[in-house]
């Protein structure tokens, strides 16, 4: 169980980018089966996942928003896929989490999103621009390193200023290794008792 809550963890772990903050702005309405499209930049490599602020309201089920990610000139599709809710379980959060694309850095890309509703009647959806400009998107990219040690190593560093002295640096490695040898010797002192 530990190694499957270990690896649905590193599945997960992503890191967003610290320039492109969720702010909540004006709503975009987004209507069926029409579709929006957007650019932007990618400030690191292995671009993993897009996240979109919906409002409160989101997708109701049956529905789906599709998204396309496409090159700087919105020509060729380079990943596709729907929006689902976070795994942060925020109401108005939403992603869309693909395979990594490896060179990503600098480049410009081109979001497309279309509306597709179960219910033909089905009106528009709303999504959040950013605070500072009521035509765009609030999106926030997030980027995923090569291996899960840097992955760990980069945790540990956007964790560290918010822990004290004795969670930092090699103290954390000493105490996480400790705590997961001692939950298997638990484990294993309880199934021998």
């Amino acid at each position: 169980m530990m190694f499957a809550v270990f690896f649905k963890f590193f599945s997960i772990l992503s890191f967003t980018d610290p320039e492109m903050v969720l702010e909540k702005g004006e709503t975009i309405k987004l209507k069926a089966r029409n579709t929006l499209t957007q650019k932007f930049v990618a400030n690191r490599d292995n671009l993993l996942k897009i996240r979109f602020l919906l409002s409160k309201t989101g997708i109701n089920d049956g529905d789906a928003v599709k998204i396309q990610i496409a090159d700087e000139n919105c020509s060729d599709v380079i990943r596709e896929g729907i929006l689902v809710p976070s795994f942060l379980a925020v109401d108005n959060l939403f992603e869309f989490q693909f395979d990594k694309i490896p060179n990503s850095n600098g480049k410009t890309f081109c979001i497309k999103a279309t509306f597709e509703p179960q219910d033909p009647k089905a009106k528009a959806i709303k999504f959040f621009s950013k605070k500072d400009d009521s035509s765009s998107l609030c999106i926030r990219p997030a980027y995923k390193n090569n291996a899960w040690q840097q992955d760990v190593s980069e945790l540990n560093q956007r964790m560290s200023q918010y822990k004290p002295w004795f969670l930092k640096h090699f103290y954390l490695y000493a105490i996480s290794t400790l705590f997961i040898l001692l939950s298997f010797a638990i484990v294993i002192i309880l199934i021998l008792v």
